[in-house]
């Protein structure tokens, strides 16, 4: 029997990225939040070891390996797996920031949770994708460190919507993290103590609880990532003006997210987005 299973999305409130470790990792510390996307993904297992696992894949081009079969290595060293016939329906494009890709590994690991007896162990499963941990939890709104984790649940923001726009450029995750650390060899990008980046965060989801303007959400990428790409800011010029809570880079970017408590003002947002030749795709989220 399949099972089908709606891949979530995220975006950053906050993000604020620390030193480089010796092993060349960055550990964050990072407002994340969970919103069910538009991606489906359908499962089913087959008895036919030959064959193997098979992918089909429609909408979005993903180029390379597909995010779905390092998550099943990972889940084999765990668990007994028979092979899989998945069937995924991409809507995302890659290099987003919102963590589609590790959404639809979240989505298999709901089910391998759900059909095979797989146990989730955020530590180890941060080696599959940094944003896995947090979307294949429970938590909706969470305080994510380290290497994406350690989580520490939030009480979830209630009756605000999101508008996602996605430019026509894509980022690098790796590019950017370097462009951080040139930054700041160059002493021209700061690192905040931990202690500042969660009081930050805790400050930022007080004024949203309460209904007031956040406004441009803090983001250690955004400053390398909106280089030479001043549309950035004219679309949060335009959030400011459409009477947005919040607005900002989501992840390392490309995408770029607006927060609103009222869905007549995301929705005219959506068609004044739809109307600029450098944005592709928008999307609104409940």
């Amino acid at each position: 029997m399949d099972a089908t299973y709606i891949s979530p999305v995220k975006i950053n409130l906050t993000l604020r990225v620390l030193s480089r470790r010796p092993d060349g990792y960055h550990e964050i510390i990072s407002l994340f939040w969970k919103k069910k996307g538009i991606e489906g993904l359908t499962i089913q297992p087959h008895d036919n070891e030959n064959i193997g696992d098979v992918l089909d894949v429609s909408g979005m081009k993903v180029n390379g390996e597909n995010i779905l079969f390092k998550a099943l290595r990972w889940a084999r060293d765990r668990s007994l797996i028979p092979p899989l016939r998945m069937c995924l329906t991409k809507e995302f494009l890659a290099g987003s920031g919102i963590g589609a890709g590790s959404g639809n590994a979240a989505a298999l690991m709901m089910y391998l949770k759900a059909h095979c007896g797989l146990e989730i162990e955020n530590d180890s499963l941060s080696s599959v994708g940094a944003d896995v941990p947090f979307l294949a939890g429970d938590a909706d709104l969470a305080l994510v460190e380290g290497l994406g984790e350690k989580i520490r649940p939030q009480v979830p923001l209630k009756g605000l919507r999101w508008v996602i726009g996605f430019p026509y450029w894509r980022s690098d995750t790796s590019a950017a993290y370097r462009g951080i650390d040139d930054l700041r060899e160059a002493g021209k990008l700061p690192l905040l103590p931990e202690d500042q980046c969660r009081t930050e965060a805790t400050g930022i989801l007080r004024r949203l609880r309460n209904g007031e303007t956040a406004g441009l959400m803090p983001n250690d990428f955004l400053e390398v990532v909106s280089k030479g790409r001043p549309e950035y800011f004219r679309a949060f010029e335009a959030a400011e003006r459409s009477g947005a809570l919040a607005w900002g880079l989501s992840g390392s970017g490309s995408a770029f997210f607006m927060v609103f408590n009222d869905a007549e003002m995301s929705r005219r947002t959506v068609s004044l987005l739809e109307r600029e030749d450098w944005v592709i795709k928008t999307t609104e989220l409940e």
